[in-house]
C-alpha cells in the first residue's frame, strides 16, 4: 500500500511516518508540506492511500483533494485536520474525500484504519 502524506507540521509528519512504517503493507512513498509539490507527488507515484491536511504550508488540503478526485480516483483520501468543525468535514467528503479525523482525538482511530486497509 503506497501512502503520500501531506502535512505541514515536521513533528506530526514525524509522528505519522512512525505509525505508516508500523504497517507491514505500507510504504510512505512521499511526503511534503504544500499543494503543489502535493500535485505533482500525486502524478509521480499514484498512491494508494493520500494522507492530507487541510492547512498546508502553501496551498489548501481542499484543492488537493480535488485534485485527487479528479485525476486519481482510485486514491483512498484520508483528511487529518485540526479543523474538525462539522462544515470541513461535510465539504472534504463533498469534494471526495473517503474518511475524515481530528488530529487532536482521532489518531487511533486512523492508525486502526491504515491498518485495515493494509491488509491484504
Amino acid at each position: 500500500m503506497k501512502i503520500l502524506l501531506v502535512e505541514d507540521s515536521g513533528i506530526l509528519r514525524d509522528r505519522l511516518r512512525d505509525i505508516i512504517s508500523a504497517i507491514p503493507q505500507a510504504v510512505l512513498v512521499a511526503e511534503t508540506d504544500n499543494e503543489d509539490d502535493a500535485r505533482y507527488q500525486l502524478d509521480k507515484h499514484s498512491p494508494d492511500v493520500a494522507v492530507i491536511d487541510l492547512r498546508l504550508r502553501s496551498g489548501s488540503g481542499f484543492s488537493v483533494i480535488e485534485h485527487i478526485k479528479a485525476l486519481h480516483s482510485a486514491t483512498t483520501t484520508i483528511v487529518l485536520t485540526n479543523l474538525a468543525q462539522p462544515e470541513y468535514r461535510a465539504r472534504c467528503i463533498q469534494l471526495g474525500a473517503h474518511y475524515f479525523f481530528d488530529k487532536s482525538k482521532g489518531i487511533p482511530a486512523f492508525t486502526h484504519l491504515l491498518a485495515e486497509l493494509g491488509e491484504p
